[in-house]
């Protein structure tokens, strides 16, 4: 089964609005791919700098980063993205994958990672089975509905190890390193059922840093309300909070 599909790059222009967003705020001009390299300025703070030393821990600190936070400010106070994100689900991802749904019920902001060179995009946990394998997880372990599909979006290309592994099928019991790595090329999608489906990251041992977006919806005909809480920005996985309907 195809998982992975084309969009207009044209007409949704995400990698644009994300660079042009990093160019506004350190005021110069960024090769995205080799944003880690702004690390050796001084346009970064030392605390900020301080970050990718050591391996975050996840759902507490790996959200942290400077360049996540600078998207999240940027996403709260500017209409650009939010008007393209959703015409984007709108005539794209609606019409293509749930063509029978009323409606969709869609994550209200979609998540951004960056993998940096010799950095990992989540946390470790203590339950990872062994260093090489970090944040190893399925969604459904914090509390996200079963219904939900994953839709991740490739800002930069996604290879090797600074893209993330998944396990092949719900209950594959394969070895951890037997898992699937997603290939994806940028401006591209690739639709996976996460929330069953095991998957982590590695240290990114290749020169080039991995931007992508990754959101999470739920057809409608299937939405079931609940006040579990999310893991990582701790909003209500419910309409109106974590969630809009599309």
């Amino acid at each position: 089964m195809n998982n992975k599909y084309k969009f207009d790059s044209n007409k949704y222009k995400f990698k644009n609005i994300i660079k042009n967003m990093y160019n506004e705020y350190f005021k110069c001009d960024i090769i995205l791919e080799d944003i880690h390299n702004m690390l050796d300025t001084d346009l970064i703070s030392d605390k900020d700098k301080n970050f990718y030393k050591e391996i975050p821990i996840f759902g507490k600190n790996d959200r942290d980063s400077l360049f996540v936070k600078i998207y999240h400010n940027y996403i709260d106070n500017n209409m650009i993205f939010n008007n393209i994100y959703i015409e984007f689900i709108k005539d794209f991802i609606k019409p293509t994958f749930f063509p029978n749904e009323e409606y969709i019920v869609l994550q209200k902001t979609p998540n951004i990672r960056l993998h940096l060179p010799n950095c990992t995009n989540i946390g470790k946990r203590d339950t990872d089975p062994n260093s090489n394998i970090i944040g190893l997880h399925k969604d459904s372990e914090f509390g996200h509905d079963k219904n939900e599909l994953n839709f991740i979006l490739a800002i930069t290309d996604m290879y090797d190890t600074n893209s993330f592994y998944y396990e092949p099928f719900v209950n594959s019991n394969i070895n951890y390193e037997d898992y699937n790595n997603l290939y994806l090329k940028e401006n591209n999608i690739a639709i996976l059922y996460l929330n069953q489906q095991y998957h982590y990251n590695k240290i990114n041992n290749t020169s080039k840093t991995r931007i992508s977006f990754d959101f999470r919806i739920i057809p409608y005909s299937k939405y079931n309300e609940n006040n579990n809480i999310s893991k990582t920005n701790k909003l209500k996985l419910i309409l109106g909070d974590y969630f809009i309907k599309i």
